[in-house]
């Protein structure tokens, strides 16, 4: 794949990039990749993932706060479910999950924490969609879920890999047809879901226009669901950017710009698990993995398109930001570790990034504020 030079440095060389070396929060006890958290008053929990069964929090307000461990998720170990705080409790939706079926099964139940007993209940009920793949985001005590793997595909495909009971050749007759199918075949959820603990009411909010996602960053801000790049496929990517207004009707979608590529990539391919959020009214959104040239793989008709030419699976961290007015995006610096499948929260006009999986898929520790006040970049 030929790169080339973008015009990228002049914008990032506008910017004022700020790092600071003393941590303003402590590291997690654990590396946590591909779990889930949320943000309640002052304390954040973060948990699940490569962190098995497990759930930390941290008193961001309270000087020198240590992470503690609360009562372990009942529902055992899970990946890639999604966490909302919603009226003072902590909900945790799906997952992935071996089962006594097969490997990597989808799960569709709910669960509430509650942070006044230290408890965990299983709410009665399932969700209509499944979480895994999904982005989450509260608005007026409903969670949002945009995208979506499909439930009856994802579980079929590792039910069939079981039965070749570890034979590579029939592996591979289960793999290969799956990989070939075609974005749309996928069939990733372009249902915009929602789901109101109060009245413990799924609903239907409309119709995602421009295709189902998987991985895609999603953050509110008053009546504004935005929604960044995201998996169309396995291993394939969209670099477009959408901008979704709620009302009672449901959410009504319009198409932003797309991300600029990279300094040194002649396209952007982009991202999935990246780790963004609001910070002094500005949207910022950095890290995320993709396949560099799977795109122009799958452009010219090669469906099975990040495994064609053997392209590898790159993590990023350059930042980008939205100009709300013009709905583009321009890159305003790095930030300083390659990283995604981590959780974001906002707090006191920061966005504070914790945990997440670097080059090679190695879980992080680590626990990083972020901000952008229009010109200056700060991590910390």
């Amino acid at each position: 794949m030929k790169f080339t030079k973008t015009a990228l440095f002049t914008a990032i060389a506008a910017m004022t990039v700020t790092s600071a070396f003393a941590a303003q929060y402590p590291d997690l006890p654990v590396g946590i990749k591909g779990g889930a958290g949320a943000l309640i008053g002052d304390t954040v929990y973060v948990g699940l993932g490569s962190g098995g069964d497990k759930f930390y929090s941290l008193n961001l307000k309270e000087k020198d706060a240590q992470w503690k461990e609360i009562a372990a998720f009942p529902g055992g170990t899970r990946n890639q479910p999604v966490a909302a705080g919603v009226d003072g409790k902590l909900y945790v939706f799906g997952g992935l999950q071996n089962t006594d079926v097969a490997a990597n099964q989808l799960i569709n139940d709910v669960h509430v924490y509650n942070p006044a007993d230290n408890s965990w209940t299983k709410i009665q009920t399932r969700s209509p969609r499944a979480a895994v793949g999904a982005s989450g985001a509260v608005a007026n005590g409903k969670v949002y879920f945009v995208g979506g793997v499909n439930q009856e595909i994802w579980n079929g495909l590792f039910q069939d890999v079981k039965l070749a009971g570890g034979d590579k050749d029939k592996e591979k007759t289960v793999f290969d047809p799956y990989f070939n199918l075609r974005a749309q075949d996928f069939f990733f959820s372009s249902e915009i879901v929602s789901y109101e603990p109060a009245n413990n009411i799924w609903r239907n909010e409309g119709y995602f226009p421009y295709g189902g996602r998987a991985g895609a960053a999603v953050a509110v801000q008053g009546d504004k669901l935005l929604v960044v790049n995201g998996e169309i496929k396995a291993g394939l990517r969209t670099p477009t950017t959408e901008l979704g207004t709620i009302g009672k009707d449901g959410v009504k979608w319009k198409q932003l710009g797309k991300l600029p590529a990279p300094a040194g990539y002649a396209e952007q391919d982009g991202i999935a698990a990246a780790m963004g959020g609001y910070t002094n009214g500005y949207y910022i959104v950095t890290g995320g993995a993709n396949f560099p040239g799977a795109r122009a793989n799958y452009a010219k008709g090669i469906n099975d398109a990040h495994r064609t030419g053997g392209l590898k699976k790159t993590y990023h961290n350059e930042v980008y930001t939205l100009d709300a007015k013009k709905g583009t995006w321009k890159i305003i610096g790095k930030y300083p570790t390659n990283i995604a499948a981590g959780v974001t929260v906002p707090y006191d006009n920061k966005i504070i990034f914790i945990g997440g999986e670097t080059d090679g898929g190695k879980a992080l520790t680590e626990v990083k504020t972020v901000s952008f006040d229009g010109k200056n970049l700060k991590v910390e």
